[in-house]
C-alpha cells in the first residue's frame, strides 16, 4: 500500500467515524417517529403470511423492511437502538460505498468530497435515524451500481461475481422502496448503451433474473398502486411546486448561506482544478446526472399529472449520484488540498447541521414521546391524573410503547381526526362536563384550543416541536401562568354596526386587509371567534376566512353555526383557526384576508362580538425538513 493511498484511507476513516458520531449522538435517547410507530405495529402477527397479508401489503411500501423488522424485533426486542442500530449501520456503510464508486469512476478527491457531504448532511443522517426502507434503499441502489459498473466496465475476469451482485442488490432494491425499484429499472436501461458482444448474455440473463425474482411482489406492488399515491382527494400530499427543485436543494444543504458558499467554492476548484482525465469519465457523469434528472422528471410530471408522489425522501436513491456529478470535474489534489477541503465541508456541515437547521434539537424531540414523557411531569406536578381530563392525539398501540418503555400508565382519551369530522359540539359538552381542576391535550385541533378555554382559560404548561404540541389548561390561574405571544387583535364589524342578519340579508359586509397588517410570520394562528344567535334553530350561518392575491382565492374556509350550536336558546360562539404554516404564501408577495358572515338560509340573525386574533406559534412545526424562519 502506496503512501498516498494511506493517507486517502486515513481520511475516509476520519469521515466514517464523524459520520458515525453524528449518527449515534445521545443515541439511548433517540425516539421513534410516526411511521415507525406504525411500521412496528404492524410486525404484531403469529405468522410470516399474517404480516404479508395485513401487515406490509397495506403499508404502500415492498415487504422487505417490514419483514426484516418482523423478525428482528422477534428476536431482539422493540427498544429503540436495538431497532435503529441496522439502519444507522446501513448509512455508513452508505457513505463507504458511493466513496469506493466515486474512486472508481473519477478519483480519490472526488470520492472524498462525496463522502463528507453524505457524512454531515442532515439529509442523509436523519434517514439513517429513521428505521424505514429509505437507507437501507440508498446502501442496496449503491451495491448495485457498483456491480453492475462492475460487470459492465471492468475487464478482470471477476463478472460472474458481479453479476451475482448487481442481481442480488437490484432485487433487494426491488423489495425495499418502490423508488429504488424506480433507479433500478433506470439503471438496466442504461447499461443497454454500454453492451457489446462479450457482455450483452450475460446482462440479458442478468435483467431477466430480476423480473423473475421480482414475481412474487407484483401482485402486492398491484394492489399498493391501485390505493393511488399520496396525495388526491383524500391525501395529505400536495401538487408539487414548479420551483420544487430548488426546495430540494436547498433542503439537502441546510438552508444555509455557508453552505452555499461552500458549494459554490468546490465548484469553483473543480473548475480550476479540473480533471485531465475529464474525457475518460465523461460516460460516468453522464450517467449521473441523467440518472438523477431521469428519475426526478418522472416523480414530478407523476405528481402533477396523475397522483402527487415526490417527497424529499422518495429522492434520496439518486441523491449520492447528484454529489458525484457536481463535484465530477475535481481533479486529483494533494493530500493537503484533501486534508483541507474535507475539514472546511465538516467544519461548515456540522455548524449548519447544529445551529441553522438545530437538528439534535428538533429530532430528538418526537410527537407520541413528547407527549407522554409532559403528560407524566404535568402528572406529577398537580397531584396525579385524578386531577387532570387526559386527551392525547396518539394512537393506542403508541401510547401502549411508552407505557411499556416507562413502565407507567395513566387514562386518557383517543379521537382519531382522520376518521370523520371533527364534532365540535360534542367536544364542547364534553369540556363542560368535566370536573378536573386541569385539562391535558397533546396536539389538539386549534378550533378546540378555544372551546377548552371557555371552562379553562389558563394555561399551566405548553411545549411545542416538530409537528406537536402540548397544552396543560387550568380552571384557576396558576402562579407561573404560561401566556401566549399575541400578535394582534380587533374587533371586526360586519353588520355596519347594526348586530343583525334578517332573511334578507345572505352576506354580511366583509372585513379586508393585507395579510401582513395583522400577521408578522408564517408561523402565526389566526383565531376567527364569532359569538351569534338566533331564535329559529334551523339557522346555520358560516363565518368565512378567505385569503386572497388580486382577488383570487388561494384559501377558502369557514365555521358553521350549527356545529357550535350548545346552547339553543342563548349565544354561542364558534371558532375558525388556521396555522399559516400550512399552507404556501411565498408565492404570493400581496395576500389579502376576507372575513365575513354568510348567512346561507337566510334566517334572522343576532351578532353580538366577532374578533381576530393572531398569536404567535410553532416555529419549528415542520422544522425537520422546511427552512427555520
Amino acid at each position: 500500500m502506496n503512501s498516498k493511498l494511506s493517507k486517502d484511507n486515513i481520511l475516509l476513516i476520519a469521515i466514517l467515524l464523524i459520520a458515525a458520531i453524528l449518527r449515534f449522538w445521545n443515541f439511548g435517547n433517540m425516539p421513534y417517529m410516526h411511521d415507525e410507530l406504525s411500521a412496528l405495529s404492524r410486525t404484531h402477527f403469529n405468522s410470516i403470511s399474517e404480516l404479508i397479508t395485513n401487515g406490509a401489503r397495506t403499508d404502500g411500501h415492498p415487504i422487505g423492511i417490514q419483514v426484516f423488522l418482523y423478525y428482528w424485533t422477534m428476536l431482539f426486542g422493540e427498544n429503540e437502538m436495538i431497532v435503529k442500530l441496522p439502519f444507522i449501520l446501513c448509512g455508513l456503510a452508505s457513505i463507504f460505498i458511493a466513496y469506493k464508486i466515486a474512486t472508481r469512476w473519477f478519483n480519490t478527491s472526488v470520492a472524498l468530497i462525496v463522502a463528507s457531504f453524505m457524512a454531515i448532511l442532515q439529509y442523509m443522517i436523519t434517514y439513517s435515524e429513521i428505521a424505514r426502507p429509505y437507507i437501507p434503499g440508498v446502501l442496496f441502489s449503491l451495491l448495485m451500481v457498483w456491480y453492475w459498473s462492475n460487470y459492465l466496465f471492468n475487464e478482470d475476469g471477476k463478472r460472474n461475481k458481479a453479476l451475482i451482485g448487481y442481481v442480488s442488490f437490484a432485487v433487494l432494491c426491488c423489495y425495499t422502496h418502490h423508488f429504488a425499484t424506480l433507479l433500478t429499472m433506470v439503471v438496466a436501461a442504461t447499461g443497454l448503451f454500454f453492451l457489446n458482444k462479450t457482455n450483452w448474455k450475460g446482462y440479458a440473463i442478468a435483467i431477466v433474473s430480476i423480473v423473475i425474482l421480482y414475481i412474487p411482489h407484483i401482485s402486492i406492488s398491484l394492489y399498493q398502486f391501485s390505493k393511488g399515491g399520496l396525495g388526491g382527494n383524500d391525501g395529505w400530499l400536495g401538487k408539487p411546486d414548479p420551483n420544487w427543485l430548488l426546495m430540494y436543494f436547498q433542503y439537502a444543504f441546510h438552508y444555509s448561506y455557508g453552505m452555499y458558499a461552500l458549494l459554490i467554492t468546490l465548484l469553483v476548484v473543480s473548475l480550476i482544478k479540473y480533471n485531465n482525465r475529464i474525457r475518460e469519465t465523461q460516460k460516468f457523469r453522464m450517467i449521473c446526472v441523467v440518472w438523477f434528472l431521469a428519475v426526478f422528471f418522472i416523480e414530478y410530471y407523476y405528481s402533477l399529472k396523475v397522483n402527487p408522489i415526490i417527497q424529499f425522501s422518495t429522492m434520496i436513491f439518486v441523491f449520492p449520484f447528484l454529489l458525484m456529478f457536481l463535484f465530477s470535474l475535481t481533479g486529483e489534489l494533494s493530500t493537503v488540498f484533501k486534508t483541507t477541503l474535507v475539514s472546511l465541508i465538516v467544519i461548515v456541515g456540522i455548524v449548519s447541521l447544529v445551529v441553522t437547521r438545530k437538528h439534535f434539537q428538533i429530532f430528538y424531540h418526537q410527537p407520541y414521546q413528547e407527549q407522554v414523557t409532559n403528560t407524566y411531569k404535568v402528572l406529577d406536578q398537580i397531584g396525579g391524573e385524578k386531577n387532570a381530563t387526559i386527551e392525547l392525539l396518539i394512537p393506542p398501540l403508541y401510547k401502549e410503547h411508552y407505557f411499556k418503555k416507562y413502565n407507567r400508565e395513566f387514562e386518557s382519551i383517543y379521537f382519531n381526526p382522520f376518521d370523520s369530522k371533527i364534532d365540535t359540539k360534542a367536544f364542547r359538552k364534553f369540556v363542560n362536563a368535566q370536573t378536573t381542576d386541569y385539562f391535558i391535550f397533546g396536539n389538539p385541533p386549534l378550533e378546540y384550543i378555544q372551546i377548552i378555554k371557555e371552562k379553562y382559560s389558563y394555561i399551566y404548561r405548553k411545549e411545542e416541536g416538530f409537528t406537536y404540541s402540548f397544552y396543560c389548561f387550568a380552571k384557576q390561574k396558576p402562579v407561573n401562568e404560561i401566556h401566549e405571544q399575541i400578535v394582534s387583535s380587533k374587533k371586526l364589524d360586519l353588520t355596519n354596526g347594526t348586530n343583525k342578519m334578517d332573511s334578507t340579508m345572505e352576506y354580511g359586509p366583509a372585513f379586508s386587509e393585507k395579510l401582513k397588517n395583522s400577521t408578522n410570520s408564517r408561523h402565526n394562528i389566526l383565531t376567527i371567534s364569532a359569538t351569534l344567535s338566533s331564535n329559529d334553530s334551523t339557522a346555520n350561518p358560516t363565518i368565512v376566512a378567505d385569503i386572497q392575491e388580486d382577488d383570487n382565492s388561494l384559501f377558502w374556509n369557514g365555521a358553521d353555526y350549527q356545529n357550535y350550536n350548545t346552547n339553543a336558546t342563548g349565544s354561542n360562539t364558534m371558532y375558525w383557526s388556521k396555522l399559516l404554516t400550512d399552507f404556501n404564501l411565498k408565492g404570493y408577495p400581496r395576500p389579502q384576508i376576507k372575513i365575513y358572515l354568510w348567512n346561507r338560509n337566510k334566517k334572522n340573525i343576532n351578532v353580538e362580538n366577532v374578533t381576530l386574533e393572531v398569536i404567535k406559534s410553532n416555529p419549528v412545526i415542520y422544522g425537520l425538513f422546511e427552512p427555520l424562519d
